[in-house]
């Protein structure tokens, strides 16, 4: 029993659920911002009960209909699934009965949003976990049709803090769709980070994402100019009114970014695979940073009004 426990953990790879406590997070703050500070802790605590859980849901279903590349992958702490699967520790069933599960449950806490009259909140929540289901689960299966990298973006670094804006009673107006474009932009960098181990593998499972269809190559561009496109995002949440506070904390992005630039071209030729296990905690880093940023930098300007 402790062994399975132990397995389901590594199965839900809950590392990652940072990604939804910063889009939560931000997507609350901007809206506190823009009421004076007021939070309805409530209705935060059933967003973030659903945001979770749909992530929940999406790591047990990428395992589940993934798991035929993820046998051959080389696993790093970042890519290649969590290997419960595939290495027996647990059967295949046991995750798509969980990933249902963590849908209906929700589901569940945006019937109650939707209830307390947030039903804008609410169908962006359902956007999400369509999109999050979509991205590995047939017939769709968007991480296979070179569409995977766009959804994540979506759904985590723009959809996500949306419905939590939303959530709080507050219209979502230029400043906070400004304010997630510096995240989207490092999400789809790290998507790709994360996808580079694997070209080889991917490829020969039918895993069509970006870097198989359009070779390791466009590590160098599209990687280094996701890069920049966080930092101009920056520029144009700064324009749209989110407070100078933001501007300085993502400064401290800067040297992660510049690093992550250099270990893309490193990596475009793939002939280290050392570098391209670096390539991917490179691009959780730099991703986590500017989302933690973003988050610590409407929490001073909120300290700073109180």
């Amino acid at each position: 029993m402790r062994e399975a426990l132990a397995a389901f953990v590594r199965l839900s790879r809950l590392k990652f659920l940072a990604g939804g406590l910063l889009g939560v997070a931000l997507g609350t703050l901007v809206a506190a911002y823009e009421r004076g500070g007021r939070i309805e802790w409530s209705d935060w605590a059933w967003t973030q009960g659903a945001v979770g859980a749909f992530q929940l849901m999406t790591h047990y279903a990428n395992d589940f209909f993934d798991r035929e590349a993820d046998a051959r992958a080389r696993r790093t702490p970042f890519s290649g699934g969590s290997g419960t699967l595939v290495d027996g520790s647990l059967a295949p069933v046991v995750a798509l009965r969980a990933s249902l599960a963590s849908l209906a449950a929700g589901l569940a806490a945006t019937a109650v949003l939707v209830a307390n009259g947030r039903i804008a909140a609410g169908a962006t929540l359902l956007a999400v976990a369509a999109l999050a289901w979509a991205y590995s689960a047939p017939p769709l299966r968007l991480l296979a049709r070179g569409l995977g990298e766009l959804d994540t973006a979506l759904v985590v670094a723009v959809l996500v803090p949306l419905a939590a804006c939303l959530a709080q009673g507050t219209a979502a107006g230029p400043r906070l769709l400004a304010s997630t474009l510096p995240g989207a932009a490092a999400m789809f960098a790290m998507m790709l980070c994360v996808e580079a181990p694997d070209t080889s593998v991917d490829a020969a499972s039918g895993k069509r994402n970006l870097l198989v269809r359009r070779g390791r190559a466009i590590l160098r561009g599209w990687g280094s100019a996701a890069v920049l496109a966080s930092f101009a995002g920056v520029g144009l949440a700064l324009a749209a009114g989110a407070p100078a506070t933001v501007g300085l904390l993502q400064a401290l992005s800067l040297p992660p970014g510049i690093d992550l630039g250099r270990a893309f071209g490193r990596s475009a030729a793939g002939l280290d695979p050392y570098a391209d296990a670096g390539l991917a905690a490179r691009g959780v880093v730099f991703f986590f940073l500017v989302g933690l940023n973003g988050v610590l930098g409407y929490a001073a300007a909120l300290a700073w009004r109180i």
